[in-house]
Order: C-alpha cells, then sequence, then structure tokens
C-alpha cells in the first residue's frame, strides 16, 4: 500500500484517444490533474488500431497500456448491438482485459481500481478487484445507466456494478441520482467531465455565409444526440426563409441518413457536415459561431455544453438530463423539448432575434467553474483516498 494521499491508481475505461479517434478526450486532463496532485496513475484500454498489447506513456506521467484484441475501433456498444459476431469480440475484450489486468495487478500494484463507465469497464473492474483484493471506484457517464441500465436483461449487471464499487461518481446530478437508485441508495459523487481544448489545426475553413445565423453541434452522429431532429428544425426555418445555418461536427452512423435527409429538405449550404475536427478548429468554430445547439434525445452533461460556456456562446439545448437545469440556472440560454423540431426551430428564431445575446455569457464562467477537471480531480481523488483509509482503518 502506498503512503496516505499518494494513491496508486489503475483506471480502467474502454474508450481512450488513440490516433485521432475522438474517445475519451476528457481522460488526460483528468490524469494530468490527478497526478499534479501526487497519484500514481496506470491506464488499461483496448488496442483501438491492432491486435498487439502496446505501451505508451503520456506527459503527465501515467503509462498507458492497451491491450490487443479483436474488435478494432468499433465502440464496445456497437459490438452488443451486432448480434453473436459482436458478442464474440465483447467476450475477447473481458478475456484479454483481464489477461493484462492482472499483469498489471502485479507489477504496478495499484491501491485502487477506477473504471469509467460501469459497463464494461466497471464489470472488468470489479472481477480484477476481487482478483487483487483492491477496492474499485466506477464513474457512470450516461449510457452505461441511462440505456444498458434500462434495460431488463442488463439492469442486474449495472446495479451489480454500482452496489459493489468502493465509491460512485457521475458526471451529471441527474444521472448521479439514477446510479444511486441503482445502486440501492448508496450515494453517488458528482464529478464532471471536461477538457482543455487544444491548438492543433487541420485545412477546414467554415465557408463564408453573410448575413446568416450560424449554428454549431458537436458530437457522434447517432440518434441519441438527436442531429436528425436538428435537420428537421432547420427544415422548417429555411420553409420559413430564415437565414439560419448549421454546423455538424463528428461521424457516426448517423451520417449517412443525416445527408439524405438534408438533400430531401434541400438545405444545400444550410447544413455544413464537417467530419471529426481537432480541437483548434472547433476552437476557431467556437469562438466565430452565434449559438450551439444540444438536441440529444439521452444526455446527461455533454463535454460541448461546458466548452460553450467558456467560449461565452449562448445555447438552445433539449430538456433532457442536467442541461435545462444548468441552462436556466446561469441564463445560458433556452430549452426545448427533445424530439420537437418545430419547437427547437422557434428557439433558434427567437435565439436569432435576441437584441441582448451577449447577456447568456454573463454567467457562463461560474458553469465553466463548476464543470472543470480541477473541480472533478479533487473530487474524486478525496473519495477515494477516504476510501482507502476507511481500509487501512
Amino acid at each position: 500500500m502506498s503512503q496516505p494521499g499518494r494513491p496508486r491508481l489503475l483506471w480502467l475505461t474502454s474508450s481512450f484517444p488513440q490516433q485521432g479517434r475522438p474517445a475519451g478526450l476528457f481522460l488526460p486532463d483528468l490524469f494530468a490533474e490527478l497526478t499534479g496532485r501526487g497519484a500514481a496513475i496506470a491506464v488499461l484500454t483496448q488496442n483501438t488500431a491492432g491486435r498487439r498489447t502496446e505501451r505508451e506513456a503520456l506527459p503527465c506521467g501515467a503509462e498507458v497500456t492497451r491491450f490487443g484484441w479483436s474488435g478494432g475501433d468499433r465502440p464496445l456498444v456497437s459490438q452488443a448491438e451486432a448480434g453473436w459476431r459482436g458478442l464474440r469480440h465483447v467476450s475477447d475484450y473481458f478475456a484479454r482485459g483481464l489477461l493484462a489486468g492482472r499483469r498489471l495487478l502485479a507489477t504496478f500494484r495499484p491501491d485502487c481500481l477506477v473504471a469509467e463507465w460501469l459497463v464494461p469497464a466497471g464489470l472488468l473492474a470489479l472481477l480484477l478487484a476481487r482478483l487483487g483484493r483492491v477496492p474499485f471506484a466506477a464513474r457512470a457517464l450516461g449510457s452505461d445507466v441511462l440505456v444498458v441500465g434500462r434495460q431488463p436483461l442488463a439492469r442486474p449487471l449495472v446495479a451489480w456494478v454500482a452496489r459493489s464499487a468502493g465509491v460512485l461518481f457521475a458526471d451529471g446530478f441527474d444521472l448521479a441520482a439514477e446510479t444511486s437508485r441503482l445502486a440501492g441508495g448508496r450515494p453517488c459523487l458528482f464529478a464532471a467531465t471536461a477538457r482543455r481544448l487544444g491548438d492543433e489545426r487541420s485545412t477546414f475553413r467554415l465557408p463564408e455565409a453573410p448575413g446568416f445565423f450560424t449554428l454549431l453541434t458537436v458530437g457522434r452522429l447517432h440518434p441519441a444526440k438527436g442531429q436528425d431532429v436538428l435537420l428537421e428544425a432547420l427544415g422548417r426555418l429555411a420553409a420559413r426563409g430564415c437565414p439560419v445555418r448549421a454546423v455538424l461536427v463528428g461521424d457516426g452512423p448517423l451520417r449517412a441518413r443525416l445527408e439524405q435527409r438534408a438533400a430531401e429538405l434541400g438545405l444545400g449550404p444550410r447544413l455544413v457536415l464537417t467530419g471529426v475536427l481537432p480541437d483548434g478548429d472547433l476552437a476557431a468554430l467556437l469562438a466565430r459561431v452565434d449559438c450551439v445547439v444540444i438536441p440529444s434525445r439521452s444526455e446527461s452533461i455533454p463535454l460541448v455544453l461546458g466548452e460553450a460556456a467558456r467560449h461565452r456562446r449562448p445555447l438552445v439545448v433539449s430538456a433532457v438530463g442536467d442541461m435545462a437545469t444548468l441552462v436556466r440556472r446561469f441564463e445560458l440560454g433556452y430549452d426545448v423539448p427533445a424530439e420537437a423540431p418545430e419547437a427547437l426551430a422557434a428557439a433558434i428564431e427567437r435565439m436569432r432575434a435576441e437584441p441582448d445575446r451577449a447577456r447568456f455569457g454573463r454567467q457562463a464562467s461560474a458553469l465553466a467553474d463548476l464543470l472543470s477537471t480541477p473541480e472533478a480531480a479533487r473530487t474524486m481523488l478525496g473519495a477515494i483516498e477516504e476510501l482507502l483509509t476507511r481500509g487501512r482503518g
């Protein structure tokens, strides 16, 4: 056991940045903050670029072990939805993760395991914690509780992880309450996900569109993120002659359907699909656009909400998760019901006509502080140290 105040933490996640893959982007900043506070960090994740186990030292001093597996860069949730072939890859994830984790238990000798998402990493952490006789913590990040945790067959498994963890975190207030219920009433602490945008740029430049009100939406192109709802709202606005265009940053399984629907609606230059962009491009867009729209069907507190607050961009969000509460509390913009294209279109029109949009950024710094990496690191490290102290007692 390491000395008090300097715990050795083995972090497990199925989502971590690799070769431009925009996954777990908040984690490197969190690890830098934790190592700066004295923690030693090792990371265990799958290799999305090959079947060989690879290791990488991060600038903050944390070491990442990427174990080889058969699933490539396809997300675990997509593997689980792909039938028997996908389940084979999920099984391979757990088998190879257990082998790599056992080696790290012996070599890194962690005081505590920490899982991002209750499943699949939380289940892997539970199994390794029992093998190594060490406690584990887990952080819920939305889909693990709000999607997987509501499926009748999967709910007992997610609840088992939640009830077995020594300490629970969630990156949303509503999500923390739901996770607590799943864990039989055990407390769950709020610990936001956040990151600092880097300055890397690509060749992408947003075309000029004089007179147009420009919206920005950032996220994986997936039904849960609601970009299709935004397209329907754009179609209504176009029919009214309202000069509004939307920039959608991200990629995913919804892209082909979005392109087809945009053609059907005749959106043309009113819709810009950029694909995945580096941080510098995203920062430049946040500094330039008129409004950030988050039209999700299911959400906790997305990274882009905090990024919009840090750039003092007004927001139009769907009333899911904590977004409506935060937008109202910090006077950041408007909220609308989820899956309501007409209400979304009306809110965008209202924002465009707003004579004092700058007022929506006056309390943004307070929200940015609440959703900051230092605040999350303080909460998580303090709770884990308390857990370890109880174990020593």
